[in-house]
This record gives C-alpha cells, structure tokens and sequence, in this order.
C-alpha cells in the first residue's frame, strides 16, 4: 500500500493516478514472455510500457472526451512553432538506414543525420528518424514543434495510437519524450514535400560508416 501511495513525479506526466501497479503489472507480463515466449525486454522497456499504459488508462476515465485537432498539410504555421520533417532510406541487402530530419525555424533551415542498422521493416527506420528528431529538439529547448512525415502509417500511429507491434517501442518514446513540449502535432505530407529530409536520408545511407552528421 505504501508503494502505490506514493506520488509520480513529474515529467511522466501521471498526475492524479499511480505509476506502481502499473509497473508491478508489466513486470509480471514480461515475465511470462521470457518464460514461455523466450522474449526478454529491458528494465527501460519494461518502465516506458507501464507509463505508457498508465496515461492510457487515466485518459480513458476522463468523463469528457478529449478532442484533438489535427492541422491539415499546407496550414500556415505560427511564428513560434518550429517544422521538423522526417525521412529514412532503407537497403534491404545491408540491413542498414540512413535517418535525415530537416528543422525550420525562424527562417533558417538545418539538416540532420544518423544511420541505424539490422532493421527489419522500413517502418522501422522512419520511427527511429522521428524519434531522433524529438530528441533533438528536446535537447534544444524547442517548445512548439510540428513534426511531419511522408509515411501515412507512422503518423497512424503516432495520432490515433493503434501503432504496428514492430514500432510499439518507438512510438511510446516519441510520446514520453514529447511530454516535455508546450505543443506539438505530428502530420502528414506527400513525398514531393519532402524532398530535404529524403536527401539527408540517402546520403546518410550512402556513408553508413561515417556515423551521426551535422549539416547547416
């Protein structure tokens, strides 16, 4: 009783409900996985699992139904928020990604890159470069953030939240370290939109070995 007493502590964003049980519960079903299904998850998993279905929970109590607006392509952007766009390339030979996010503010545009390898699905590598991304501007400080993608499934996912088995990891990421921003919407664009992202992606991948890159 004392453990479930005890108060969240932000940023998990679990204000009114406990984190324990849900922790304890996670905990018993990873266990059953290893035993019977010869599936080990790691202490982080296993905590970003339990957070994610505790904020799941709590927001299914809510008697009010909250709605969110998701923002059409094309919508004019605010002075404040910051557009970040997305993309990976793949090669299904080497099992290796490039990742490339682009981020406009204030006028000045900024390309990123990083590579990631033994990838099973594509869908893989654009959650790993969305994640990336959110990371990035977590550590910047950025506030408000529009994220957007040409990969329909994985904005799916990361609005409507029935995301694929292969990136439930990924997208419970994306959603923990986005508790830190004031506002943030996640959209998506067709690919001729996103053409900077996409040649950050394959220039990453053409030079898999030379790691993460910075370009201004």
């Amino acid at each position: 009783m004392r453990l479930i007493e005890n108060p969240c502590l932000p940023p998990v964003g679990i204000v009114s409900g406990q984190l324990a049980p849900w922790i304890v519960w996670n905990l018993w079903t990873t266990r059953n996985k290893m035993i019977f299904n010869d599936k080990v998850f790691t202490a982080e998993e296993v905590v970003t699992q339990a957070v994610v279905a505790a904020r799941e929970w709590l927001n299914a109590q809510s008697k009010e139904e909250k709605r969110v607006t998701h923002p059409k392509p094309g919508r004019t952007t605010s002075g404040r928020e910051v557009v970040v766009q997305t993309d990976a390339a793949c090669n299904a030979t080497s099992k290796s990604a490039g990742l490339g996010w682009s981020v406009k503010n204030t006028g000045r545009n900024s390309g990123f890159q990083a590579t990631a390898e033994l990838l099973a699905p594509p869908l893989v590598a654009e959650g790993l470069a969305m994640r990336d991304a959110v990371k990035m501007c977590k550590e910047l400080g950025l506030r408000h953030i529009r994220y957007e993608s040409d990969s329909s499934q994985l904005i799916k996912a990361l609005n409507l939240k029935t995301e694929p088995p292969e990136i439930y990891g990924i997208v419970s990421d994306i959603r923990i370290e986005c508790m830190e921003f004031e506002n943030f919407s996640f959209v998506w664009i067709p690919r001729e939109r996103n053409v900077a992202a996409d040649r950050l992606a394959k220039q990453a991948l053409s030079r898999v070995s030379s790691g993460f890159t910075t370009l201004l």
